[in-house]
């Protein structure tokens, strides 16, 4: 799977626009953006898979070369057996076993390889619903000689347990009829990149900015003031340059907190690091060469589309767990949403997220920072392209007129 070009400009655009429809939250613009990433994705897939049938000849039945050449995903017998049953009922529906928790491994594997920001943070999968145990990282849990009295308490109030029932993702797939015909092998190759991204996405948005409403409650999220199980957003601290003193004041309250306990990262959208942060870290020296220099605290950038633009997160990473489980339930979606074309299925499973401490992170609002002009965008496109039914719709539409 190596091999596959996922780095094309169409899925790397559409890619980009479901994480803005999954992070704005509009329902019709994320219908729009899944059905765009589901044909991207297959353009890419189906191309590749033809592209190897035409290339590989005789050696197509060779699954070890195949294999070792990353044009086959390797999967265990019991991921060739349910990739196979669904390749030959054409669905996924009514199959004698479920997704195998090696799928989701393997996802959040490549998750974490491939996503900065999913790799850095405490990332945790269980194989079955379970509850997962953290350490507060400014609470003292060990001691040198004599036991304390009231070690219960001081165990209680350093360790907290995370349940992985409170929150349920349910992330939708789309299959393209007739994708089923290619066989397990691509089958499996395009559920689970389909899997790995509509997870990325809806993942990074709620570690990001998940309210604790049956999901995630995010870095930007107050950890008490919930109303109706919606956790308010932090207030952000206003940071108008990149200057000593006015990051120092984020680095002392991390300090105070106790929860500068590992290297501070700034997570910010691609789209204010280029507009805000890139022209005050890009320097000239005397010979006229051009250098990208660090943060003045000497902080990681790590970019994600999943922070709002113009603000920017900072926090030591690691103080933010995530767990997801294992189990997934994959079923058609029968219900009003519908693509053209394709079957909708909807993947169900199990994960929580939550910052180890109510201070382990601070988020700075750079909206009054100096920043790039950029260029107004061209709106959706309206190519005509022959041998299109809406274009000969249209066309007989014009004769009946005149």
């Amino acid at each position: 799977m190596k091999n596959l070009d996922l780095d094309n400009e169409k899925l790397k655009d559409s890619r980009v626009a479901m994480f803005n429809a999954l992070r704005d939250g509009d329902e019709k613009a994320q219908e729009e953006a899944f059905g765009n990433f589901a044909q991207s994705l297959q353009d890419t897939i189906s191309a590749d898979a033809f592209k190897q049938v035409k290339e590989m000849n005789t050696e197509m039945n060779d699954e070890k070369v195949l294999e070792a050449r990353g044009i086959r995903r390797p999967m265990t017998s019991s991921e060739r057996k349910f990739f196979a049953d669904a390749a030959k009922k054409q669905s996924f529906e009514n199959l004698d076993e479920v997704l195998p928790e090696t799928v989701i491994e393997d996802v959040l594997s490549r998750i974490t390889e491939e996503h900065p920001l999913l790799a850095a943070i405490d990332t945790q999968p269980v194989t079955a619903l379970m509850k997962l145990i953290y350490a507060d990282p400014t609470k003292k849990t060990a001691f040198w000689g004599k036991v304390p009295d009231d070690i219960k308490q001081i165990v209680a109030d350093g360790f907290k347990p995370l349940s992985l029932e409170s929150s349920k993702l349910s992330g939708f797939m789309a299959v393209p009829k007739g994708f089923f015909k290619l066989g397990p092998s691509y089958l499996a190759q395009y559920v689970i990149t389909f899997l790995e991204e509509t997870m990325s996405a809806t993942l990074e948005t709620a570690v990001v900015s998940g309210d604790g409403n049956l999901q995630p409650i995010g870095m930007t999220k107050k950890l008490s003031g919930s109303i109706d199980g919606v956790y308010p957003d932090k207030p952000a601290i206003k940071l108008n340059d990149l200057k000593p003193l006015s990051l120092a004041g984020i680095h002392a309250a991390l300090t105070k907190a106790k929860t500068a306990n590992g290297p501070i990262s700034a997570i910010v959208n691609p789209m204010s690091y280029w507009a805000k942060l890139f022209p005050q870290l890009a320097v000239n020296d005397a010979d006229n060469n051009w250098h990208l220099i660090a943060l003045p605290t000497g902080d990681t950038i790590i970019q994600s589309y999943a922070v709002p633009e113009d603000k920017i997160v900072f926090g030591f990473t690691k103080n933010y767990i995530l767990g997801v489980s294992g189990a997934v339930e994959l079923k058609e979606y029968d219900q009003t949403l519908a693509i053209e074309d394709m079957d909708l299925y909807i993947a169900k499973f199990f994960g929580m997220g939550v910052a180890k401490n109510q201070n382990a992170f601070f988020v700075a609002d750079i909206s009054g920072m100096e920043g790039a002009t950029i260029p107004e965008l061209e709106g959706a496109p309206d190519v005509k392209r022959a041998g299109k039914i809406d274009d000969v719709s249209e066309a007989a539409d014009s004769e009946e007129s005149k």
